[in-house]
């Protein structure tokens, strides 16, 4: 990296050292590029480095629609071209991966699945960078890009220190991590009541390159509303933090169980997958819901996800509503008690529907098709938690960042959450959408 008296000059400006960022980097400087990545946070790894590591996406392309019909579907032809190729620069890297082929996870089709070892990923990254003459920056914010001509030059960056520098790039890389952080952000693209939801990810992905990309004269992706997040106990008696993102999120728990409104009514197909439900949640008219299940249920869902905990006692202990008791009957007086009516009559009416395989059940049930028989019966009230939003700038299949007539902005890309539109309300891989746009993004780079 060459230092011109206050300018510093680099091939690719990496804002934002999450998946996306980290990977376009590490792959940009191991095929000759020099890399300066700049980070909000006090160290890498944004949200990717506190999840479990799973990169998956869907089996094919047509599968990949089906999952996610309303998401880009050029967006989605990358990420199922390119998935191979993503598990295999990880792989040459060094780094664990473990294949779990054609699993139905969250999802409810068949999908590639790979764990990753997700730490040491990101620490050879960063060696990646450094042993190519770049360099990792953290504490530092981008203040505003270099616009020349039409052409994104490079940024401006407040150090830690409050000193303000000039980077020069050949390319700027826009990957800090979507707009969840920010209340303002979501009431304005999701709904009024999204401002108050929680917020399950790293707490410095606030819009920060959604708001660099706009003031570029980007557009916006599509259907900005959705977002992908979990359900969680409600009320809780203090705020989470990392360690309780697995614990609390009902993850498997949710497709096995029954979601009811307040008048005890089914919201939907339940078994599709947890973020769907975290979304039906959410458009509630208080954003809350009753999760209620079997016993059956949980064990299902404690074997499946190896978990060294119990979600109800989890639930309990953080001050949440949780109903256990041997008869659905005294399940929904207790959550009569919270605001609920008609539980046990729903349960009762579900279970005779299914053991009878009632063609007419409505909202229809497409797995862990099963009446909930086995005692104890629990219930836990659930609200929404936000991860990462769906919506964003908009992008090509090469990552470039799109102006307002659908036109390239020369110099400027997007990965990760900051480039939007590749899901609406469904989800098919966070870590492989955010890996295979930061290759993209480098490629992209190295060819010109």
């Amino acid at each position: 990296m060459s230092d011109d008296s206050d300018v510093l000059n680099c091939d690719l400006l990496v804002l934002g050292a999450g998946m996306a960022g980290m990977t376009a980097a590490a792959y940009a400087a191991h095929h000759g590029l020099v890399v300066l990545v700049v980070e909000k946070a006090e160290d890498i790894g944004g949200s990717a480095i506190i999840s479990g590591g799973a990169v998956w996406t869907a089996l094919d392309y047509d599968t990949f629609r089906l999952m996610n019909p309303e998401g880009n579907e050029h967006q989605a032809r990358v990420i199922s071209d390119h998935y191979e190729e993503l598990i295999g620069w990880i792989k040459e890297m060094g780094v664990r991966v473990d294949p779990v082929y054609n699993r139905v996870g969250g999802a409810w089709f068949d999908t590639r699945f790979n764990f990753i070892d997700i730490v040491n990923y990101f620490g050879l990254c960063k060696a990646y960078v450094t042993n190519a003459g770049g360099n990792i920056v953290v504490k530092s914010t981008p203040a505003s890009l270099i616009v020349e001509d039409g052409r994104v030059v490079g940024a401006h960056i407040l150090t830690e220190t409050d000193e303000r520098v000039e980077v020069r790039a050949r390319a700027t890389l826009l990957a800090t991590g979507g707009f969840q952080n920010s209340n303002e952000l979501r009431r304005k693209y999701i709904s009024e009541r999204a401002a108050y939801f929680l917020v399950r990810s790293n707490p410095d992905s606030d819009g920060c390159g959604l708001r660099l990309g706009l003031e570029a004269g980007a557009a916006l992706s599509p259907k900005m509303s959705s977002w992908y997040g979990h359900t969680l106990p409600w009320p809780l008696n203090r705020e989470i933090t990392e360690r309780d993102y697995i614990p609390l999120a009902q993850f498997g728990l949710s497709p096995r169980s029954v979601l009811l409104d307040r008048q005890g009514r089914r919201l939907l197909d339940e078994s599709r997958a947890y973020y769907y439900n975290a979304q039906i949640v959410a458009d509630q008219p208080d954003a809350r819901a009753l999760l209620v299940f079997d016993e059956q249920s949980r064990s299902e869902d404690a074997d499946q996800a190896n978990i060294g905990f119990d979600r109800p006692q989890v639930a309990r202990q953080i001050g949440a509503h949780v109903a256990e008791a041997n008869s659905w009957e005294e399940v929904g007086r207790i959550a009569a008690e919270w605001g609920y009516a008609n539980v046990a009559k729903t349960i009762e009416d579900y279970n005779r529907r299914i053991a009878d395989e009632d063609p007419n059940l409505d909202p229809p049930r497409f797995r862990h098709r099963r009446p909930l028989m086995k005692p104890p019966y629990f219930a836990i009230e659930v609200q929404p938690a936000i991860t990462f939003t769906h919506g964003g700038l908009g992008i090509d299949e090469k990552a470039r960042v799109l102006d307002v007539a659908g036109k390239p902005i020369p110099g400027l890309f997007a990965a990760g959450a900051d480039a939007g539109g590749t899901y609406h309300r469904s989800y098919a891989g966070g870590l492989s959408m955010a890996g295979i746009f930061g290759i993209e993004c480098a490629k992209e780079l190295l060819a010109g």
